[in-house]
């Protein structure tokens, strides 16, 4: 499994999701190769955002086919800050998302294959809406709203600010999460949801035993949740599990603060606002 050493961080825990069914029913043995393509390969028949647009960042380089370095130096805008990023077809590509402001609305979609995505979030206090986003709570609104639907990408987020809540929506089961939580009162949510080609069939297909990430919080009244969201018309869909929390240990994670949390749930119901771009 890989280790994200760039990351200047002097530990970085990698566990296998395999080893959880024996601490919890949510949680299935198996582990599907990132490697392998599966049944969710990206597709251009759903309804597309605008690629390769947007107003988040403040300036954006290309490095070659593939790479992109998008900067954001904005703080406390009075409307959501977005990007669609897209390689098209080209593969192994290398996109780094730096946001050093705060106080903001963030949207992110992701169309790529075998790359690797980086979104460092260096402010707080990030929300979508009126309200002032306090300490880290279940229902607390996600100011950094993010989907990646890819084939083997590899997304590491890194979370240094302080009191917000960032959602993920992963689509198919080969996209390898690391997360780091640096800062407290955050709570991340990865949506693992498996999709036909376009979202012609969503929720489609198990994600429950079938992927693997990273998880480590450095601070402390952290959440970390995985939400699989199995598909409705499999022969064998794995029990719904209700939502609960556990101390965040392995194999689930890492939490060297205080009160750090691994939530988990198994549904057949995927999330509003999911199994689509976001903004579409």
């Amino acid at each position: 499994m890989t280790i994200v050493r760039w990351l200047g961080i002097g530990l970085i825990v990698t566990f296998m999701v395999a080893g959880a069914a024996a601490v919890m029913p949510g949680a299935a043995s198996g582990i599907h190769s990132l490697l392998q393509p599966s049944e969710n390969h990206p597709a251009m028949g759903s309804p597309q955002p605008s690629w390769n647009t947007g107003n988040l960042c403040t300036t954006i380089t290309y490095g070659g086919p593939g790479d992109v370095n998008c900067v954001s130096l904005v703080s406390a805008s009075p409307y959501p800050l977005w990007y669609n990023f897209s390689a098209g077809q080209v593969q192994g590509g290398t996109v780094v998302v730096t946001i050093q402001g705060s106080t903001d609305c963030i949207n992110l979609n992701f169309h790529s294959f075998y790359s690797t995505i980086v979104v460092r979030l260096l402010g707080s206090d990030y929300s979508c809406s009126s309200s002032i986003l306090g300490p880290a709570a279940a229902t607390a609104p996600s100011g950094v709203n993010i989907a990646v639907n890819s084939e083997g990408d590899t997304f590491n987020l890194i979370q240094n600010g302080s009191s917000f809540s960032t959602t993920l929506y992963i689509y198919g089961t080969t996209t390898y999460v690391s997360a780091v939580q640096t800062g407290s009162s955050l709570i991340t949510t990865t949506n693992y949801i498996g999709t036909k080609p376009g979202f012609s069939v969503c929720p489609s297909g198990i994600t429950d035993g079938r992927v693997s990430w990273s998880e480590v919080s450095y601070g402390s009244f952290n959440t970390f949740n995985t939400i699989f969201v199995d598909g409705t018309n499999v022969a064998h869909a794995p029990p719904n599990y209700a939502y609960a929390t556990y101390p965040l240990l392995p194999p689930d994670g890492a939490g060297f603060g205080f009160s750090d949390l691994y939530g988990n749930e198994t549904t057949q119901t995927a999330p509003v606002g999911s199994c689509s771009y976001l903004g579409t």
